[in-house]
């Protein structure tokens, strides 16, 4: 018998706790509809920019919605509404207004959709002020993250990877005990080692952990650190993480440019916690993703090239640990 994902638990256990909680979606399950009723649970027509507008009116009206859209990338759709509303009511009323607002939907995670629907927007999502964007790496982790945005005053996205819904969902390395909630802009350590400080954030945290598995079949121990969110990002808290004097390997799904990793590596170098000579990124390539797996793959890290980077990019250091 599968398991229940943990993610079912958490919209339940807030649509029980807050009776002023709606939730927007082009789809609604009927057992939802049936204990919550169709007043909240509201079957919307595909048209996003109407969604969080009207989820912006309701908020500001003191309910909380959580608008459910079924890829991320359909929320360009709704960007003006996202980015000069949004996010800019709590600012411009000189904090009269909260805006209690949660966007989910489905990021990359092999589906191989195409360029329109497979995106992981999170570095630009994480540079609109007043946002918070929850990028988890982990069943559990979702669930956790997700259950904060759920009591938040702040609007929130949440980056769901397929792959965490995928039918082999609770075969994914889990770095977070329980799915209890999480707190925003606290990194978690995911694994402990000595050798080695490896981050992720998203599809890449599983990949972490598999490589570190990897790794330690060659003597590698390897650490690996989750963000769970790209803003607030955690820069001291990752720095507090990385093993000293030891590489560190930044591993992300988004180009290089711009990303969030781009963002920690100089946070890193310049507190001295790394020094630029033992420190890496590996990133995706700044490509529309394709539909065609095999021309996709390339494309992105995975645990072949995290372990590669690892043992290449500072093969003398890891020389000198394990002699």
């Amino acid at each position: 018998m599968s398991r229940p994902h943990p993610i079912g638990a958490a919209v339940r256990d807030a649509l029980t706790a807050q009776p002023d909680l709606s939730m927007f979606c082009t789809y609604q399950q009927d057992d939802l509809v049936a204990r919550y009723g169709a007043d909240r649970m509201v079957r919307m027509p595909i048209a996003e920019n109407a969604m969080l507008g009207m989820a912006l009116g309701m908020a500001l009206t003191g309910r909380r919605v959580l608008v459910s859209i079924a890829r991320i990338a359909f929320l360009f759709s709704a960007f003006d509404q996202l980015v000069n509303q949004v996010t800019t009511w709590r600012y411009m009323s000189g904090g009269q207004f909260s805006v209690p607002l949660v966007v989910r939907g489905f990021s990359r995670g092999g589906e191989h959709l195409g360029a329109q629907h497979e995106h992981a927007p999170y570095g630009l999502l994480s540079r609109i002020p007043g946002l918070v964007v929850a990028v988890p790496g982990s069943p559990n982790s979702l669930a956790g993250l997700l259950r904060t945005a759920l009591t938040h005053p702040d609007p929130v996205v949440v980056l769901e990877s397929p792959l965490l819904f995928a039918p082999d969902w609770a075969d994914l390395p889990e770095p977070e005990p329980s799915p209890a909630a999480l707190p925003f802009g606290v990194a978690g350590l995911a694994r402990t080692g000595t050798d080695l400080t490896m981050v992720g954030i998203g599809n890449t945290v599983a990949a972490c952990l598999r490589a570190a598995d990897r790794l330690a079949g060659q003597g590698v121990d390897a650490r690996v650190v989750d963000l769970r969110t790209a803003a607030p990002l955690d820069r001291d808290g990752v720095a507090a993480m990385v093993v000293p004097d030891r590489p560190v390997l930044l591993v992300d799904e988004e180009p290089r440019g711009g990303s969030v990793m781009t963002d920690l590596a100089l946070h890193l170098v310049q507190t001295g916690v790394a020094a630029p000579g033992r420190i890496d990124l590996l990133t995706g390539a700044p490509v529309p993703a394709p539909v065609s797996p095999t021309l996709l793959a390339p494309l992105l890290p995975d645990v072949d090239r995290i372990v590669d980077a690892a043992l290449h990019s500072f093969a003398p250091d890891l020389r000198r640990k394990n002699p």
